[in-house]
């Protein structure tokens, strides 16, 4: 129709078989083609239409987002070690061992399946909100008398053993690779090279600060994981088995899974090394903007000043040897059932020690499917990893890793002047404590990476020269109830009493949460035997001779000043004053409400 309309006088002869139809057609055909494969690569470069695995793994990393061919398997492992008796009958805490992450154990159903520890496993660190208490004796001699008792610690463990490779690097080469040869890699766990000194992995090469953890067994400053080192002289009630800091360092590199060769390779820098003013190539980064009751970090003798004399894509190696420490592993058959490790391949010398996983290993993929990696990546493009509302403040503190402490409640207020974020920590008994300093410092190194620039953050507040982490409210339960005289009395009261204990659980309980003694009545009125409540009531003072028998449930007034006798309670509040319609209304400063001893502060009686 074309050669019709513009050429009606060159061209007529439009029979199928002649010549010129011929090359009509094959213009056509090649006009369609290019159109299509125009079409085709248009839409493998946008991320929500590309559909070739390669094009959206390619397009996820531009977006920041890095892909695993393999995801591996995790697991709570219970790990136990039986300590003798001192002469009074005690258990017997010294020389408790300290076993080095990397521990193996290995499946009682496939022996191909090989799990490891991600964490240290120390006895003589107790203070964990998931380690149980010290029990009841577990072993006995011929007169009865307590010989042995039995520690327990939890630990995590992925599915994977740890290899080594080398590379003798010889000429300095911009952006040396190196491949791993593995397919599987789930982590790179050390590069050093022949001098011993330790490269990083990083996200990417421009990323200027690598964050660096330190064991208390490495930092000079601390004998254990309770001592706070140059933080405080106090001693922690939590244990903080890592100390964070960040630094800034040349050795540096990345590392990818090609999808050509279907292995790991490591990426270096374009630079040579050069000695920065301070004569080494790691550096601390100052922490500005962050601060622990209006005094910063870098005050704090945690990181000095930065000094700005470093490559800025990092070092690569020459005249030396490389090695590589990583872990392979992974896949969907590493996931495993509950009781099936059960065999330690490298249980330290002298050490004597039981493991068992009561809960199934779960995780473990053969990879994400190219709709996962397209909504996976769409995500993580879409919160950058960056701190912008309070809630993104909160759930990034809540996710600090366990080696750096233990946070159980956080709230963050926004003021005029930047934020303010309180934090509450668990003891053993799991109680709310107030967060050491340690774990606040750990807690600010560890934000600052997230946090928008413009943001000045603030941890803990001081009253009267005492250093609060955050408020928690601690009181008393009086009930009395009416029963059906057609049921056991002793059973309605201390199903009453669970049901009050299942109300006030710790983990139910927040920052700024009220008390809805309306739900706590209607859960009371459904037990059986129950057909009324005469009083339900919730109290920080004790009458004399009454059933609290001149208790006081408060250590703090609001501003700091003690006037209890019993340091383990927290602040003072008006129960009396603060109850509307059915709701004890939350404290005006963020506080946590907690019923701390559910055993001795639920007072009441059926009638």
């Amino acid at each position: 129709e074309y050669t019709k309309s513009y050429f009606p006088d060159t061209y007529k002869d439009f029979n199928e078989t002649s010549p010129g139809m011929m090359l009509i057609e094959l213009t056509s055909y090649v006009g369609d083609v290019l159109s299509y494969y125009i079409d085709y690569q248009y839409k493998e470069n946008i991320l929500s239409t590309a559909t070739e695995r390669r094009n959206v793994i390619r397009l996820a990393e531009f977006l920041g987002y890095k892909v695993n061919p393999f995801t591996s398997a995790l697991v709570k492992l219970e790990v136990t070690h039986d300590v003798g008796v001192t002469d009074d009958g005690e258990p017997n805490l010294s020389n408790l061992p300290l076993i080095d992450k990397g521990l193996q154990v290995q499946s009682n159903v496939n022996s191909n399946i090989v799990f490891e520890t991600l964490t240290e496993i120390d006895f003589s660190s107790s203070g964990s909100s998931d380690v149980p208490e010290i029990g009841s004796p577990t072993s006995f001699d011929e007169n009865g008398l307590a010989t042995g008792y039995t520690l327990t610690r939890f630990v995590k463990a992925i599915a994977g053993e740890t290899k080594s490779k080398t590379f003798n690097i010889t000429s300095p080469t911009k952006f040396l690779e190196l491949d791993l040869g593995e397919s599987s890699v789930i982590e790179i766990l050390n590069c050093e090279d022949a001098s011993g000194q330790k490269w990083y992995e990083v996200d990417y090469l421009a990323q200027e600060k690598v964050l660096k953890e330190t064991h208390y067994t490495d930092d000079p400053t601390r004998e254990n994981a309770y001592d706070q080192g140059d933080a405080t002289t106090d001693t922690s009630l939590v244990p903080i088995p890592y100390v964070a800091e960040y630094i800034r360092t040349n050795k540096k590199f990345i590392s990818n899974f090609d999808e050509d060769s279907q292995t790991y390779k490591v990426t270096f820098g374009n630079g040579l090394f050069r000695f920065s003013n301070s004569g080494s190539n790691v550096d601390p980064v100052e922490q500005a903007g962050v601060s622990i009751n209006g005094t910063s970090i870098a005050q704090m003798g945690a990181v000095s000043p930065t000094i700005a004399n470093n490559l800025n894509l990092g070092e690569t190696p020459a005249n030396t040897i490389m090695t590589f420490t990583y872990r392979v592993g992974g896949g969907a058959d590493s996931n495993v059932q509950a009781g099936e490790l059960t065999t330690v391949n490298n249980a330290p010398s002298g050490v004597s020690i039981t493991v068992t996983n009561d809960e199934p290993g779960v995780g473990g993929t053969d990879g994400q499917t190219v709709d996962e990696i397209r909504n996976n990546a769409s995500a993580f493009f879409a919160t950058q990893l960056r701190c912008v509302t309070k809630e993104d403040y909160t759930a990034r503190i809540l996710s600090l890793p366990p080696k750096f402490g233990s946070i159980a409640k956080a709230y963050v207020q926004r003021l005029t002047q930047g934020l303010l974020v309180s934090t509450l920590s668990y003891n053993q008994a799991k109680q709310l404590v107030q967060s050491p300093q340690l774990i606040l410092q750990n807690v600010a190194i560890y934000l600052n990476q997230f946090r928008m620039i413009n943001d000045q953050v603030d941890f803990g507040f001081s009253l009267n020269d005492t250093i609060f982490s955050g408020y928690f409210i601690n009181f008393g339960v009086r009930f009395v109830v009416n029963y059906d005289r057609r049921f056991n009395p002793t059973e309605v009261k201390l199903n009453v009493i669970d049901t009050i204990k299942d109300f006030f659980k710790i983990e139910k309980m927040q920052f700024r949460q009220g008390i809805n003694m309306n739900d706590l009545q209607y859960n009371i009125l459904g037990l059986d035997g129950v057909i009324g409540i005469k009083e339900l009531k919730l109290f920080q003072d004790g009458k004399a001779n009454d059933y609290a028998e001149g208790r006081k449930f408060y250590y703090y007034k609001a501003d700091g000043e003690v006037i209890g006798e019993d340091s383990n309670y927290g602040f003072q509040y008006n129960f009396e004053n603060a109850l509307q319609d059915g709701i004890y209304r939350p404290s005006s400063q963020p506080a946590v409400f907690e019923l701390r001893n559910p055993n001795q502060d639920i007072y009441g009686k059926v009638i």
